[in-house]
């Protein structure tokens, strides 16, 4: 991987969910990859839609980190809470580059209700019971080790799928024998295969997915919603004060960006506290260090996973207040630098304008033995760098509110509903 191509989104977020429950292993790009076979010979999609349809069926759990959630969408029982499809859908809509297909998320389960202030039309509700065809396919045969092929369409009735879709997967099945594949683990290669030479993406598109599914954990919590964002903000702006390279100024953001994506391994009532210091303390234990770098690794360019590593190991030196041992990256410093603003900044926006800031800063340089370059450049700036990054950051603040606003609005709406017609 190199060039202007320095990560792989979809190896990114099929690592991050084999750490996010241990049922969850391989489930998304499992549903993904049937899709993908059952769309390999029709003409009734475009290649763009198919290509979508993919990304669709490896996310149509974004939403799902709570361990109950997670209870519920693995389960045959048609009284599925579908907590995790609302949370997925706001998500899709705020975040993804995919906005157009949130009510496909929406309506993943129970596809021909409509009950939602959401409306759905038949063909996005179509590709709704496709994902949730392929969905049900992997938990039945591979999630519980079901066996008999043929006693899968005995657990749904004819209004759930359609005959016509049963025998469109056994197809499939028989030709591209994707079960098999699945069995054997090879249908991993061809999703591989077909991510690097089917899904092109730009690096907008890249950037929102990765945003969707750092905010899938984050935006439980205000004070996780807004310490990536302002990291990545920071980041940024520290960049383009010190008039960095261009290529050097997208690595150092996309290492902040991921920093902490080994928190998906954090358990959900930590990631969901009020206390900020606690879920830090977490987040910077050795297990979320360890599990970064090994979903990232293979997914992105070595030169990010480098610059994350040595952010680590300063951000650790300074809270032990004990010397590096060897002169670190300035990207390394830059990505540090933002996560501890970045802190203060999620924890009291006001710390950010105490005169003792740079002060403490430079403290930690000296009690570590760091070169101060880089931040006494920085001094002049950081009030304007932190005001600029505080306004960019206003509409992540508010969408943050917005969004979970309408989750509890939603599930009031899906609990009234359950409630009425016993689901």
């Amino acid at each position: 991987m190199g060039g202007s191509q320095l990560i792989s989104i979809v190896d990114v977020i099929c690592h991050s969910f084999r750490h996010l429950d241990p049922r969850l292993i391989n489930h998304g790009e499992r549903v993904a990859y049937i899709l993908m076979k059952m769309l390999a010979d029709t003409s009734y999609y475009t290649k763009q839609e198919k290509q979508d349809i993919f990304m669709l069926g490896l996310l149509h759990d974004i939403g799902a980190y709570k361990e109950e959630e997670i209870d519920s969408m693995l389960s045959f029982d048609m009284d599925d809470t579908m907590e995790h499809s609302v949370f997925g859908y706001l998500l899709f809509q705020h975040f993804s580059p995919l906005p157009e297909y949130a009510d496909v998320i929406l309506y993943h389960h129970h596809c021909n209700a409509q009950y939602y202030p959401a409306p759905i039309g038949n063909y996005h509700r179509d590709m709704a019971r496709l994902i949730y065809l392929a969905d049900r396919i992997d938990i039945y045969y591979v999630v519980n080790q079901m066996e008999c092929p043929d006693s899968f369409p005995d657990r749904y009735s004819e209004s759930t799928f359609s005959a016509a879709s049963i025998r469109w997967f056994k197809d499939a099945d028989q030709k591209y024998h994707i079960l098999e594949a699945i069995q054997d683990g090879s249908y991993q290669e061809e999703v591989e295969r077909y991510a690097k030479e089917e899904i092109i993406l730009s690096e907008e598109q890249i950037h929102k997915y990765l945003m969707a599914f750092i905010f899938s954990v984050d935006f439980r919590n205000e004070y996780t919603a807004l310490h990536t964002s302002y990291a990545v903000h920071l980041s940024e702006n520290f960049s383009n004060t010190l008039h960095l390279a261009p290529a050097t100024c997208k690595a150092i953001q996309l290492a902040a960006a991921l920093h902490n994506i080994g928190k998906t391994c954090i358990p959900s009532d930590i990631g969901s506290t009020d206390n900020y210091n606690h879920y830090l303390n977490e987040l910077y234990q050795n297990s979320t260090r360890d599990a970064t770098k090994e979903i990232l690794s293979g997914a992105v360019d070595p030169q990010i996973i480098k610059i994350i590593d040595e952010s680590f190991l300063i951000l650790e030196r300074w809270s032990q207040n004990q010397p590096l041992s060897r002169t670190l990256a300035p990207s390394a410093e830059i990505v540090a630098l933002s996560y501890v603003l970045s802190n203060i900044l999620a924890y009291d926006m006001e710390l950010t304008h105490h005169p003792g800031l740079i002060g403490y800063l430079k403290e930690k340089y000296q009690r570590c033995n760091m070169d101060d370059t880089i931040l006494l450049a920085l001094e002049k700036y950081l009030r304007q760098i932190i005001q600029q990054t505080q306004s960019s950051c206003v509409a992540v603040a508010r969408t943050y509110h917005h969004v979970m606003d309408e989750y509890h609005y939603l599930r009031t709406v899906l609990l009234n509903y359950n409630v009425k017609y016993k689901f």
